[in-house]
């Protein structure tokens, strides 16, 4: 008889750990769910501040060479730098392809 309720005990202790089990599985499937969505939430909030990055520079840009004689001058120098910086790239490209 007492074998009998030991069983019966290590059957329900068994039970319960299979279920518990399967409800942590479950909430670790919820979990990874959630953690992409959160993932891909940030690669597209990083995405649009590249673009809101880019769209204030060329705003900025935009007004300095409407701007005075003074900002002007700064827009021109940043222009040339900039030019400078695409001859040096396509120097680099030219003489990596060669």
């Amino acid at each position: 008889m007492a074998c009998k309720s030991i069983i019966t005990h290590i059957q329900a202790q068994a039970e319960r750990v299979i279920a518990q089990h399967e409800k942590l599985e479950a909430d670790y499937a919820q979990v990874c769910k959630e953690r992409d969505e959160l993932r891909t939430e940030v690669r597209e909030q990083e995405e649009q501040i590249r673009e809101l990055k880019a769209e204030v520079q060329r705003l900025r840009l935009a007004e300095s060479l409407g701007g005075k004689s003074s900002d002007k001058a700064k827009s021109r120098a940043r222009i040339n730098l900039l030019l400078r910086e695409v001859d040096k790239c396509i120097a680099l490209l030219t003489k990596a392809s060669n």
